[in-house]
């Protein structure tokens, strides 16, 4: 599994923890939540900050344990 919260990104006042089997689903799972709870951070942004915003997620995001 996959791991990455808002924490990890810098967004200290946000609790949400992303866990998903693929990097793909996470960063999807990320970009879901950023429209739902964040919308300022990805309203209008350019396909060059959605590439950054996806390499710091990916940057970010730590391989997990599944018990």
């Amino acid at each position: 599994m996959w791991e990455v919260s808002c924490r990890d990104l810098g967004l200290t006042e946000c609790d949400f923890v992303a866990s998903e089997p693929s990097m793909r689903k996470l960063e999807n799972k990320m970009l879901e939540h950023a429209r739902d709870e964040h919308p300022e951070l990805v309203a209008g942004i350019t396909e060059d900050q959605h590439e950054a915003m996806m390499k710091q997620i990916a940057e970010a995001a730590h391989e997990t344990a599944v018990h």
